[in-house]
């Protein structure tokens, strides 16, 4: 694999007066002096700059890509010189996805302002393409030290963008001068991800144009490295110096430090080299055993449009699919949610609002996943991480994840015949074969026992959206079978932060509609 951070242009010995000359603007670079450094471009025209980190991945400013109805427009340029014309060895290739980080705003102050793109294809690196390394965990680029922002952005605050690539060194400053400076604006401003650089007096600064660029130190290595990300400023070049008494008050170049969001990157980078697909590559077909799922855009813009998203899960036969949610905005049901089928197209899962499980455990090989979100609502979409298993199950299975079997089987409260735990949340769907019904039978049931069965308490429905509600127990009784005639049952089993018991222990059995009991194959011999 290419090193990470070599330039194969010797870098210009540093003139520190040159540095400390409060030069407005940067100078001129040599072509193939930053390898890494892309332009973003919308319909050929430069609107960010970005960072290659590998020969599929781009990092960028989240707020050069968050309006959804520009970044399917977007593509990237590495090996970019001038942009007057085109360069030899120049790369461009569109973006497959784009993973905005969840805790971004597009509001001032723009706090975690980082994107990750990845490309629709590969970057092949040589003298002019070649990526920048990441910080290693522990690498930290103290205050003072002088590190290189790059771009094409404005040379003046009022100027044009320039075409060819400048570069501007620029020192970094501790975080308590970082925040004084922030303090004295009119809107006082303050972030948990901002790295600050830039002179109290001004002249030096990144400028709009250079957004989304890397802010680059040289470990001890001699290597390149990503410290920040351009993120933005008050102004391009202006001190804030007696910014109290200024109407055109200034602002240290504020940049996002990547120290701060390193464990996001590398999850992404890790998921997504294995499968990632967005949802612009809907009704896809997936066989990778494991993979992430994402409607990638902003979840801080409104819907402009009604989306679907479809994508089929297929799994090695005889595997199972987990299914874990990190992220989903959806605030309503009728209008934006995640649903689950079988390729059947019978609904195995809802999921929107706050009824969102952390993990999906389905007891089939295939699945089919919808993701609907319209105009009505500001939904962000969703991202998850999906897994063929080997099958595994345990009765208390539906306590740790929401669990879709479509076989008979045990079930029981957690850690039973132990006492179960408080604010426990355990949910079950079974799926019968068609013409059969589905038949619950308790063993036995010790729950805190009150008047309407609302602290503690058992509860089926005969549909997946909790619409139809057939059964409610707590107290010591064991109940009577309940049937489900309409070949779903969803059984849920909640606690409240009081008294707890032994709980319960049920079997589920599939019954044909003529009475006799199906040969079906349980899932777990009762103990």
């Amino acid at each position: 694999a290419p090193t990470c951070g070599q330039s194969l242009v010797k870098a210009q010995p540093w003139n520190y007066l040159n540095i400390f000359s409060r030069i407005v603007g940067g100078s001129q670079v040599e072509r193939g002096s930053y390898p890494w450094q892309v332009s973003l471009k919308r319909r050929q025209k430069h609107i960010c700059g970005g960072t290659i980190i590998s020969a599929q991945w781009v990092i960028t400013a989240a707020h050069c890509v968050a309006n959804r109805n520009i970044a399917s427009t977007l593509n990237v340029t590495a090996g970019e010189y001038d942009l007057s014309h085109i360069d030899p060895g120049e790369q461009t290739l569109t973006i497959e996805t784009i993973i905005i980080h969840p805790y971004f705003s597009i509001k001032k102050p723009m706090d975690y302002d980082i994107a990750l793109l990845k490309m629709d294809g590969a970057f092949h690196f040589g003298q002019f393409v070649g990526p920048m390394c990441l910080p290693e965990p522990k690498e930290q680029f103290e205050a003072g030290f002088i590190c290189t922002t790059a771009g094409w952005g404005r040379s003046a605050e009022d100027g044009v963008l320039s075409q060819v690539l400048q570069d501007v060194n620029l020192p970094i400053l501790t975080q308590e001068e970082c925040e004084a400076a922030l303090l004295t604006l009119k809107k006082p401003v303050s972030g948990q991800t901002f790295l600050c650089t830039g002179f109290p007096d001004g002249g030096k600064d990144a400028c709009q144009g250079d957004s989304g660029g890397s802010l680059m130190c040289r470990n001890q290595k001699g290597a390149w490295t990503l410290a920040g990300v351009t993120s933005w400023g008050l102004g391009c070049g202006r001190g804030w110096r007696n910014n109290m008494q200024k109407d055109n008050q200034g602002s240290p170049g504020i940049f996002t430090d990547l120290r701060k969001v390193l464990p996001w990157i590398h999850k992404h980078l890790q998921i997504g080299n294995k499968a990632t697909f967005s949802c612009s590559e809907q009704d896809r077909v997936l066989h990778e055993p494991q993979g992430e799922l994402h409607f990638p855009e902003s979840p801080h813009l409104r819907d402009e449009s009604k989306q679907l998203c479809v994508w089929t899960l297929l799994a090695p036969a005889n595997m199972h699919v987990l299914l874990n949610v990190s992220h989903l905005d959806a605030e309503s049901c009728p209008h934006t949610y995640l649903s689950i089928h079988s390729l059947e197209d019978r609904l195995l899962g809802k999921f929107c609002g706050e009824s969102l499980p952390s993990s999906v455990l389905i007891g089939s090989n295939s699945i089919r996943l919808n993701f609907i979100s319209d105009a009505t609502d500001h939904a962000a979409g969703f991202n998850l991480t999906y897994k063929a298993l080997k099958p595994n199950y345990l009765p208390d299975s539906g306590c740790s994840s929401f669990t879709v079997l479509f076989e008979e089987g045990l079930i029981q409260s957690l850690h039973y015949p132990e006492y179960y735990s408080n604010m426990a949340n355990c949910n079950w769907v079974f799926q019968a074969p068609k013409h059969y019904l589905i038949k619950l039978s308790f063993q036995s049931l010790e729950i805190e026992e009150n008047g309407d069965c609302s602290s503690d308490y058992v509860v089926v429905h005969r549909d997946v959206e909790r619409q139809e509600e057939i059964a409610r127990f707590c107290g010591f009784v064991t109940p009577a079978p309940v049937l489900s005639s309409s070949g779903v049952m969803l059984i849920s089993f909640q606690s409240d932060k009081n008294v707890t018991f032994r709980g319960f222990q049920a079997t589920v059995s599939f019954i044909p509609e003529t009475g006799k009991k199906t040969e079906a194959s349980t899932c777990w011999v009762p103990i």
